[in-house]
């Protein structure tokens, strides 16, 4: 009897560490919900792209007020708030694109009007003074008879009875909730939220509300805004400059409220929320800083409470937010195509249906030519299926994925390189059953062989897949995601199933023993003379050994 060799003897080791990953990434999928089996449906969803779940495309034209082209980093900047106002509706899957050099492409997948109304429009960033704030529940603020602190006899009835209809929710990521403004009626088509020359209401990040007054001055006017250290301190500070006709406006400002509130914001809550100018982006106050001086150079520093200073990501948020604001850029809407559910159900149809296609004639093509071996190459398939599946539920629910109609291609063209690997295998097994080997060794030997193609090979794929990735735009990337994602699943399918499958099988009589539909019958490959398997031959001895005088079984 040949000797078991030590890589054969662990076929269950490498099962075992298969299907611990399997479990692992139904569980992370599962979550708080595992032992509720009838949220399992919600949990396993992959989410689908433009092309396959049905959308919207707008074609937006940048353009300057003084009517010259736009630079590239004024488009960038206009490529980072458009695709920040997608995702702050929930949105995933939504793409920014630049065409030329004044036009935006903005993929919106099952985009609504009020989507689209978002997209569309303008960043603007607003200062205003605060007249009421009401903190938000549970926030520990003191009470207040009237449960909100400022002078309501400086808002008018219009804006009074909107603070009264106000609700508000803290948001998420820093940014507020813009469910707000549907309870006071404020839509993106009238931007109500944007008339610089009226007050208005708002709320903020934690859910606090306010009472407005109408706009000092405008992001526009904001010549610069940088985050940094004070001076011999570890506190940050945002640094803002203005233009001429916005310092004289806030200089006017500040003093009055320098006068008026500021020596009272130490026992006056009331004077402190009037001594507060709020900055507000698309509506939503993103800070309210005290203003601590009569400041009239048009430079000055905002910084965080001293109960709580601003940390270096909140200062850079801010920074980011006035330059969002300072942005000199509109958007004219050129062009909306609408792709309707059915063009995009048709194409997960026909993509799932090429899939199919392709599985079904592989698998065709293995049983066909390699018979029982067919079985392992078939089931190596089913488990890169089912591991492709999962890893799209993960990365859908954790990395916000979208598949695409590139992207089931990419999954498509790595059924082939799937079942390439595992013919390098067999092919390489059959040569050494043609020399005379028994199947167990030959599992081994064969192994040692065409374990290194299989690796160059898959590290071929997986490297083109990176630099396709890193170079292309848009629908080629979500070829080259899947197409790399599925290699690196090759890989652990050939050496956590495949080589592991094919051990075990050695041992039994079909394979071991070289039948003729097991796809390793000597005589049919071209080898010898038939051999029978380890296990045959060692009760062949045993019984001759029974036959023998004074022999015992």
């Amino acid at each position: 009897m040949e000797p078991r060799s030590r890589s054969g003897s662990r076929p269950w080791r490498s099962l075992a560490a298969l299907a611990m990953i399997i479990v692992v990434m139904l569980l992370s999928i599962t979550g708080g919900n595992t032992l509720h089996p009838g949220k399992w449906p919600e949990q396993f969803q992959i989410a689908l792209g433009l092309d396959l779940s049905g959308g919207t495309e707008l074609v937006l034209q940048a353009q300057t007020p003084a009517g010259h082209p736009p630079s590239a980093a004024e488009m960038n900047q206009a490529s980072s708030i458009l695709l920040s106002r997608v995702n702050s509706t929930g949105t995933t899957g939504g793409q920014v694109q630049q065409q030329g050099g004044n036009l935006l492409n903005v993929s919106v997948p099952k985009a609504s009007s009020q989507v689209t109304d978002l997209v569309s429009g303008t960043a603007q960033m607003r200062f205003r003074q605060v007249l009421l704030w009401e903190p938000a529940a549970g926030s520990g603020h003191p009470s207040s008879p009237t449960a909100y602190y400022g002078d309501a006899g400086l808002v008018n009835a219009a804006t009074m009875k909107l603070f009264n209809e106000l609700k508000c929710a803290p948001g998420s990521n820093g940014s507020a909730s813009d469910a707000w403004k549907a309870t006071v009626g404020y839509t993106p088509l009238q931007d109500q939220w944007d008339n610089a020359g009226s007050q208005v209401v708002s709320c903020d990040a934690n859910g606090g509300k306010y009472a407005l007054d109408k706009a000092v001055f405008k992001g526009t006017d904001v010549t610069s805004a940088n985050a940094g250290l004070l001076p011999n301190s570890s506190q940050w500070e945002v640094n803002l400059t203005l233009d001429g006709p916005a310092t004289q406006a806030f200089g006017a400002l500040a003093t009055n409220q320098y006068d008026h509130y500021y020596p009272n914001v130490r026992v006056s809550e009331n004077d402190a929320v009037l001594d507060q100018t709020a900055m507000t982006l698309d509506g939503d106050v993103v800070s309210a800083p005290q203003t601590a001086d009569a400041i009239t150079s048009g430079q000055f520093l905002v910084s965080g409470p001293s109960s709580a200073p601003f940390t270096q990501a909140q200062a850079d948020q801010l920074a980011d937010q006035l330059k969002y604001g300072a942005l000199p850029l509109s958007f004219k809407l050129l062009e909306v195509n609408a792709i309707t559910g059915q063009i995009a159900h048709a194409s997960l149809v026909g993509g799932l249906t090429a899939g199919a296609i392709g599985l079904t004639l592989t698998a065709s093509y293995l049983f066909i030519y390699y018979r029982g071996l067919g079985l392992v190459s078939v089931s190596s398939l089913l488990i890169a299926a089912l591991l492709a599946a999962l890893a799209l539920v993960l990365l859908s629910r954790y990395e916000y994925f979208t598949l695409s109609l590139s992207g089931i291609a990419g999954l498509v063209v790595a059924i082939g390189i799937t079942a390439d690997s595992f013919i390098v295998f067999f092919e390489r097994l059959r040569d050494e059953v043609r020399v005379g080997r028994s199947l167990r060794p030959a599992v081994d030997q064969g192994w040692r062989r065409a374990r290194r193609t299989i690796l160059v090979s898959d590290s071929v794929s997986f490297i083109a897949a990176v630099v396709l990735y890193h170079f292309a735009v848009s629908d080629v990337q979500g070829f080259a995601y899947t197409l790399g994602l599925t290699t690196l699943i090759d890989v652990i399918v050939v050496f956590l199933f495949t080589k592991p499958a094919l051990t075990l099988l050695a041992g039994t009589r079909f394979y071991g023993g070289g039948h003729p539909w097991s796809g390793l019958d000597p005589q049919r490959l071209g080898g010898g003379a038939p051999w029978r398997s380890s296990a045959g031959r060692t009760r062949r001895r045993a019984r001759q050994r029974a036959d023998e005088p004074g022999g015992s079984a």
